[in-house]
């Protein structure tokens, strides 16, 4: 895995020199074998291989979100899928938002995604947390 570049845009989209990754389920793999070092560089480790990774903002978009089953589930752009079974912290920078998946603030929220978002909104002091559904 050397000698190519392999980005991830501020717009959650992977791309390799230059190219986007269209494969979705090259780039679920890519993302779920994602890693980043004490220095906070990201990188992709398969096997023995490691390839460096560019990230323009954060190595993670939400773009969707499942309300079904009475349970609150966010959809990443690499087809990665989070459950919200309890409070998760917001953090505004400027207007664009973020959320803890992996790292701290790794995660980016999609315009939509956060609009949706704000029925599950709760604000706690100078914070703003979501807040999953409480099951029936």
């Amino acid at each position: 895995m050397t000698g190519n570049e392999i980005k991830i845009g501020r717009d959650g989209k992977w791309y390799n020199n230059g190219h986007e990754m269209f494969r979705l389920s090259i780039v679920n793999l890519f993302a779920r074998n994602l890693h980043r070092d004490e220095g906070g560089e990201y990188y992709i480790k398969l096997g023995q291989d490691t390839a460096p990774v560019v990230v323009e903002d954060c190595p993670f978009y939400v773009v969707g979100i499942d309300e079904s089953q009475d349970k609150l589930t966010l959809v990443f752009h690499d087809r990665q899928e989070m459950e919200v079974t309890e409070p998760i912290e917001l953090f505004l920078e400027g207007e664009v938002p973020y959320i803890s998946y992996r790292w701290h603030r790794d995660a980016r929220l999609s315009r939509g995604v956060y609009w949706k978002l704000s029925d599950y909104f709760d604000f706690r002091d100078d914070r703003i947390y979501i807040v999953p559904p409480v099951k029936s």
